[in-house]
């Protein structure tokens, strides 16, 4: 198995650092502090010696969950905000609405969830999900966005209510997603139809252990999946049959929240971190052997 140790890349000192998303066209790594309300643009290819101080930083009056990249855009992000879909101008902070979501048959449960992790297909549809602020109400659901229209697939890809449903993330060919609950520790595999969208065969992929907590995942050419353990401040990249086959130390990060792979060759794991019980907050990265699968964009 092999072994690698992350370094601390960007004191960002993120209450809750999330999201870390490259985007190759300008070589810039950006990411959120979901708590703190902020969107953080990093360029990496300033001469200064250290690039959080070139960064650009905007602070909104929402929280923003996750970010993805736009296809043939520089000027926006695709964004989620506490509870919708939306278009983000990482330098004015303006956002432009796309959908929103509500959970209006559960009597104003809206006031005690709010958008979390997310991903786009193949195809464009962008897939996101809701969470319980408290971590424990089980009010959790999967919502997917396609062709303007957004529909609650929670039934479609699980048969029991959810607290902190995360991701999801797909196998390189596209056959098979990734999803998981966090504070059960468990990754969840399916079956997956990307002309349909549709998902079937649900399993169980892995269950950390130890008391680890899925929070992010990455996925890389050989299909292996890298999947942070939150408050076990590693990742740990398993194979597409469940076998851990590595492992990547972040001192400092006990709580580290998320694995993006960048860089020009696609080798640089970016990972974010939370600000808490003695986790910095900070941006962590590290030089890995394989490279990642670049993420999918949102068509406009």
């Amino acid at each position: 198995m092999k072994h690698y140790t992350a370094e601390r890349f960007l004191p960002s000192h993120s209450s809750l650092g999330e999201s870390p998303l490259y985007r190759a066209s300008d070589n810039t790594l950006f990411f959120v502090d979901i708590a703190g309300q902020r969107v953080h643009t990093v360029p990496l290819s300033s001469s200064s010696s250290s690039p959080w101080d070139t960064k650009h930083t905007i602070a909104l009056s929402t929280p923003v969950t996750r970010l993805h990249v736009v296809s043939n855009r520089v000027d926006v992000l695709a964004a989620q905000t506490k509870l919708g879909f939306a278009l983000l101008n990482p330098q004015t902070g303006d956002l432009e609405r796309i959908a929103d979501v509500h959970h209006s048959d559960d009597g104003g449960l809206d006031d005690e969830v709010r958008m979390n992790d997310g991903g786009i297909d193949a195809k464009g549809r962008w897939w996101a999900g809701t969470m319980a602020l408290d971590e424990e109400s089980k009010v959790g659901r999967l919502w997917c966005l396609s062709e303007g229209v957004v529909r609650d697939m929670s039934t479609s890809v699980s048969d029991h209510e959810s607290t902190v449903p995360n991701g999801p993330v797909w196998s390189p060919d596209d056959k098979t997603m990734y999803a998981w609950e966090t504070p059960q520790g468990k990754v969840y595999r399916y079956d997956y139809d990307v002309e349909t969208g549709k998902v079937t065969s649900r399993q169980l992929f892995v269950q950390l252990e130890g008391g680890g907590m899925p929070d992010g995942m990455a996925v890389d050419v050989e299909g292996h999946v890298w999947v942070a353990a939150n408050s076990q401040g590693k990742i740990v990249r398993f194979s597409p049959k469940g076998e851990q086959t590595a492992v990547v130390e972040v001192p400092g990060a006990k709580m580290c929240s998320c694995p993006a792979f960048g860089g020009e060759d696609m080798k640089t794991l970016f990972i974010t971190s939370i600000k808490a019980e003695g986790s910095t907050g900070d941006v962590y990265q590290v030089r890995v052997d394989v490279k990642g699968v670049r993420r999918h964009a949102y068509r406009v």
